[in-house]
């Protein structure tokens, strides 16, 4: 079971065998916790490589944060020629997420910030949910609803310095708005309005775990129009 924390804006990952918490220091949570088990969720093909990418982010964190695992990739790459370079990467992981280790009798603990690395995974997983609806067979139906429209808000934040821009900046329509003065979008608890004008998206408006959650939500959509075709 993975609990993930509604709007969580955690930067510290926490791991020992006792207490395998991979949220920890969450400052948004507003008492809304999402448990899921991993093995029910799958992504419809359209966005599965987002989900993969969602995966592959969360095993990394926690295999490379973990003493043991360090330690058998830094004998092994020791040891096999023309692999030393991949203890320089450790290295370079360690002092990016200041990552620190931490031994009591048997049991250790791993301590790290990858706030840094949340926003990038972020706004990735944002651009490319949205670019992979945009080009589908689906976009014409799915583009229609609100939750879509929240997603493409997101993504147009996080392809543009991380910040909410709902006015075009260039050509005939520079200074118009791009959203209407009273529309609020709306998902999950969350609005978008003109309000958050210059804002922050990643990681103070939403975190790589609410996209997660509006991906998965726009997957079961999918999923529901490829029922009403058959």
């Amino acid at each position: 079971m993975l609990k993930i924390a509604k709007c969580c804006a955690s930067k510290i990952i926490e791991l020992n065998p006792g207490n395998k918490r991979l949220l920890d220091d969450c400052n948004h949570v507003s008492g809304d916790i999402y448990n899921f088990k991993v093995s029910e969720i799958n992504f419809h093909p359209v966005l599965k490589d987002v989900e993969v990418m969602f995966w592959l982010f969360l095993l990394s964190m926690r295999t490379l944060s973990d003493c043991d695992v360090q330690a058998i990739l830094r004998t092994k790459n020791s040891q096999q020629e023309g692999y030393q370079s991949f203890n320089e990467m450790l290295d370079n992981f360690n002092k990016s997420t200041n990552l620190r280790i931490e031994k009591v009798g048997n049991i250790a603990t791993s301590k790290l910030n990858i706030l840094k690395e949340m926003i990038f995974i972020g706004k990735a997983m944002a651009v490319f949910a949205y670019e992979l609806l945009s080009v589908s067979d689906y976009y014409p139906k799915i583009s229609e609803i609100e939750e879509f429209k929240f997603l493409k808000h997101i993504r147009n934040g996080a392809a543009h310095n991380n910040r909410f821009n709902f006015q075009h900046k260039y050509g005939a329509k520079k200074g118009l708005w791009n959203i209407d003065e009273k529309e609020i979008i709306k998902w999950n608890g969350l609005e978008i309005s003109r309000k958050l004008q210059d804002t922050i998206v990643f990681n103070d408006f939403i975190s790589i775990f609410g996209i997660f959650l509006l991906t998965n939500f726009l997957s079961k959509n999918l999923y529901e129009l490829d029922k009403a075709q058959v």
